[in-house]
């Protein structure tokens, strides 16, 4: 999936369900998951689109080989 990105792409931030516990992923347009999300604070971007209904974006901002860094951000 990586080497589908380029800088600026935006993919959508979603939770999905893993196992008996969920995961914060990005979806690109065609809904194929892109990777999970980890960074300080990622259970309140979990907790916001569970329970108070709020959507985010991921915007790509910088590829090293398979490691894709992204800025989120409210939509």
């Amino acid at each position: 999936m990586v080497a589908g990105l380029a800088i600026g792409n935006v993919l959508s931030v979603q939770v999905q369900p893993v196992g008996r516990t969920v995961a914060l992923v990005v979806v690109d347009a065609h809904g194929q998951v892109a990777g999970s999300l980890t960074f300080v604070g990622y259970l309140e971007i979990i907790d916001c689109i569970q329970n108070r209904g709020v959507n985010y974006r991921a915007v790509v901002i910088s590829i090293a080989g398979g490691v894709v860094e992204v800025r989120v951000e409210p939509v």
